[in-house]
């Protein structure tokens, strides 16, 4: 039998949000506050005991009820370890299932931020019931989860499934996984912001210049001033764009999937990123598999890790939808 509801936790490198996220799909007593990775990995950790607790208190949620958690990886959801995390300073091979466990004294089950959206989409969001599935969620980094005859793909020790770190181009940027010219080197809220830093600072976007008013060039500046018209700034997200499709083809060649869905911060700039990654997709992917896959957003907004969280305890508990994805 499976459990009521679950305490979700979505681990980001900006922020960490809680709330209590029922099996029928209802979000409750929603906390959040900034990550603020800077600090080192024991205050981030208090910090999502703290929230949990705000949302155990408000909810008044029994023992039995588990924490999921997703977070950024490589991590290993069985031995709950983060590896590292290539947006996550210090963080390395840190034992965040047993830290967790010993102050909130629940069942914790933890999983990569990426499976756990693409879980998400297909019990509460735009990929309700869907066995083939390619999910990227795009923030600060570039998180992903493919879900292929109903089975969510994690390889060898969970760690796998990461789109992000897929080479684009061999002589592209050096990405903070350490890699050459990996996709989140182009499309991720620190590349659009390096891009952007770089267009200010050269003179070929006054546009963002001014907007930066000498402070730090964001993603959401860089998105800001693209959709108000800036032709440098938008030539950004046709970079981002291309580099997008370029991997996403060589997935949609492998798995065939039926459904895209791209969420996560950065594709609040809709149209600027999924236009340019329409109009590339069927230059780089075999016509007769990329012509049947739909390309979505996220119904989900930034609700989604939140609700992936849930989904990962719901399934490893047995609540999941029987048939709609499955962990071996």
């Amino acid at each position: 039998m499976g459990i009521p509801a679950a305490i979700a936790i979505d681990f980001g490198g900006t922020n960490i949000r809680a709330a209590l996220v029922t099996a029928e799909g209802s979000l409750l007593h929603h906390v959040s506050t900034l990550t603020r990775v800077e600090e080192g990995v024991q205050a981030v950790v208090e910090r999502m005991i703290d929230l949990a607790e705000q949302v155990i208190a408000a909810s008044g949620a029994g023992p039995e009820i588990p924490v999921g958690v997703v977070a950024p990886g490589p991590l290993d959801p069985d031995a709950g370890i983060i590896y590292f995390g290539p947006n996550l300073p210090g963080w390395r091979n840190v034992p965040l299932r047993a830290m967790l466990a010993e102050r909130l004294g629940r069942r914790i089950v933890i999983g990569n931020d990426g499976n756990g959206a693409a879980l998400g989409k297909v019990m509460f969001g735009a990929a309700r019931g869907c066995r083939h599935l390619i999910h990227v969620m795009i923030g600060t980094g570039f998180g992903s989860g493919i879900i292929s005859h109903g089975q969510l793909i994690e390889g060898y020790r969970g760690l796998g499934a990461e789109v992000g770190h897929l080479s684009v181009n061999p002589d592209g940027p050096r990405c903070h996984c350490g890699g050459i010219g990996c996709l989140e080197a182009y499309v991720s809220g620190w590349a659009l912001a390096r891009d952007g830093e770089a267009l200010a600072h050269s003179g070929r976007s006054e546009a963002l210049r001014r907007a930066a008013a000498g402070g730090p060039v964001t993603a959401e500046l860089v998105t800001a001033v693209a959709q108000a018209g800036d032709a440098a700034a938008r030539s950004i997200f046709e970079n981002a764009g291309r580099a997008l499709a370029v991997g996403l083809a060589g997935l949609v060649n492998v798995f065939n999937p039926e459904l895209i869905v791209i969420g996560g911060g950065v594709a609040q700039a809709g149209d600027l990123l999924l236009d340019p990654l329409k109009r590339w997709l069927p230059h780089y992917a075999i016509t007769y598999i990329v012509d049947q896959v739909r390309i979505l957003p996220s119904a989900l907004g930034t609700d989604a890790g939140i609700y992936g969280a849930a989904a990962r305890a719901f399934l490893v508990t047995g609540e999941s939808p029987p048939g709609v994805v499955r962990l071996d």
